[in-house]
Parts: structure tokens; sequence; C-alpha cells
């Protein structure tokens, strides 16, 4: 049983080929090897002629549903302890799941007073990202999603509300996803919606140096 499954969500009419290969990369070049990796694409593939260096799971049928489907069945799928949900467009640097695992095994930081037990459980764990073409102003959120930006947000994720973490940066026990029901709100910014809700009941802890991108 790995620590980490990380499920990869991928589609070729979206994300080129380099950009998919570049994020794998990522992860096959973790210092912890402590993980499987389960890469789903949406609907047959475009373009059958392209090496995958990996095993990858192609769906009947297109969703279209920005990967929920494909995070849901990942999510159903998987044997780790933990889920790590990732994007072909994202990218984890090489010590990323090494200091996540790290933060999931240190002993709690803040005590209940009331019972003596620790009250920042590991159920869920936070990481700050560079997160390409995104720009806060005022109360508004954008991203630019053209290729080649040459700007970035460091996005850390604290505190856990819509707009304020993306979908890469929270790790979750699995026990926890399934009894949620897996990834059940199938709509576009239900990352948010959810992760807002999941730290609500469960608390999290939060990873200190920026641990991936989003391009």
């Amino acid at each position: 049983m790995p620590l980490f499954s990380i499920v990869v969500v991928h589609y070729q009419g979206v994300n080129s080929h380099e950009t998919f290969l570049r994020g794998i990369r990522s992860l096959q070049a973790q210092t912890c090897q402590d993980y499987e990796i389960l890469c789903y694409h949406d609907g047959p593939l475009l373009d059958s002629g392209v090496a995958f260096p990996l095993p990858i799971t192609c769906t009947e049928r297109r969703y279209g549903d920005w990967g929920h489907s494909l995070r849901d069945r990942g999510i159903r799928e998987a044997k780790g302890d933990y889920i790590v949900h990732f994007n072909a467009d994202n990218l984890l640097y090489p010590e990323a799941l090494a200091e996540i695992a790290k933060e999931i095994q240190r002993a709690p930081r803040v005590i209940d007073r009331a019972s003596g037990r620790g009250a920042d459980s590991n159920d869920i764990i936070i990481f700050p990202i560079k997160m390409w073409g995104l720009v806060k102003f005022r109360q508004h959120t954008v991203q630019f999603k053209a290729p080649h930006q040459d700007f970035y947000l460091i996005l850390n994720g604290v505190p856990p509300v819509l707009q304020n973490i993306d979908c890469m940066q929270l790790v979750m026990k699995r026990e926890l996803w399934l009894k949620e029901g897996g990834w059940h709100d199938k709509r576009e910014v239900s990352d948010g919606l959810m992760y807002q809700s999941f730290c609500q009941r469960y608390g999290y802890r939060h990873v200190g140096p920026v641990l991936g991108e989003h391009f």
C-alpha cells in the first residue's frame, strides 16, 4: 500500500503531449518514491500515435467536466493512503512528496486544552504553488490561460476558500474522500467549494515551501 496515490487527468485537446510529459517527468523525479500513479484520459485519444511513459486509461466517452469524473474514478481505484490530484499542466518539485510526507508524520503543534489531544490532524495537507497567469485585484481573481505567461502569483492555499486554493494543492486521506462520496461535485469550481467544506470539517496542516507549479 503506497503512501500516495497520484491521480493524473489529461485531455489531448487541451494540453500538448510535451506539457503532459513535463508533468509526468516531475512525478517520476520525486525523491519520495512511496506512490502510485493512476493516469486517465477524458475519452478516446485524439492522437494515438504518441508514446506514453506510463499506462493511461481512456474512458469510453468524453465527460467534458473539467476532469472531475476522472478524479472520482481515480479516488475509487486508488490504493494509497492519501490522494494527490494532478493535472497535465501541473508540475511538482522533486522534494514535494517528501515534504508532504514529513508534514503527515510530524507530531501535532496545536493541542486541545480540554482533551490534551492534537487539534491539527494530518487528515489534510495543503501546500503552496506558483500559479502562472494569475492576477488578484481587489475582490477579483483572474487567470490568463494563454501559453507562455511571464507572470505568476504564489498561491498558498490558506485560508482554503474558493479562488484561493487550486485543485492540486490539497492532499487528503483516501478514506475521507470515500466517506465524502468521492469527487461528487461536477461544477467547474467544485475544487474550491469542496476543499473549503472539507477543511472546515477535518482541519488541515500547511507546508511552508512552494512545492509545485500550475501553468
